[in-house]
């Protein structure tokens, strides 16, 4: 009982959080394609946007993880270590996502992985929640892959 009071009270507060926030204006590229978690897969957009440290900030908009979860949620994960060599890379261990407009990073949402690569206008990215969260995100594995829209 005491596990469901938990999770309706933790999707109150994210569905009372949640605005329509949408891409960042300083985005150097957004793919639309498909996002799989664990099986369950949506129509997604995901942006990256370089920063001047030799990192890039991913962002996740309007997902969720399973057909039952009531509402959508933003995901960023920033200052991921990325290069530039013949691809566009990018990677990071235990890492703590924002979740939409939250000042501070949210470690029940922490990352074990994740990691991507752009080529030929095309993201391809894997990430893997960390174990030990709550039941309904720890382990869940996400995969996309999307094409790059033409601004």
């Amino acid at each position: 009982m005491k596990k469901i009071l938990t999770l309706l009270v933790t999707l109150f507060l994210l569905v009372s959080c949640k605005e329509n926030i949408s891409f960042p204006s300083d985005a150097d590229g957004i793919y639309y394609g498909t996002l799989d978690v664990d099986g369950f897969s949506m129509d997604a957009g995901i942006s990256l946007t370089e920063n001047g440290d030799s990192t890039v900030d991913v962002f996740f908009d309007n997902v969720k993880f399973a057909v039952l979860m009531p509402v959508k949620i933003d995901i960023t994960v920033k200052n991921v270590p990325c290069k530039k060599d013949a691809l566009f890379s990018f990677e990071a261990k235990n890492v703590d996502p924002y979740i939409n407009k939250e000042k501070d990073p949210q470690p029940s949402y922490r990352f074990s992985s994740i990691k991507g690569v752009v080529e030929d206008d095309e993201l391809v990215l894997s990430a893997r929640m960390a174990d030990g969260l709550a039941f309904y995100v720890a382990g869940k594995s996400f995969s996309f892959r999307g094409k790059k829209s033409k601004k």
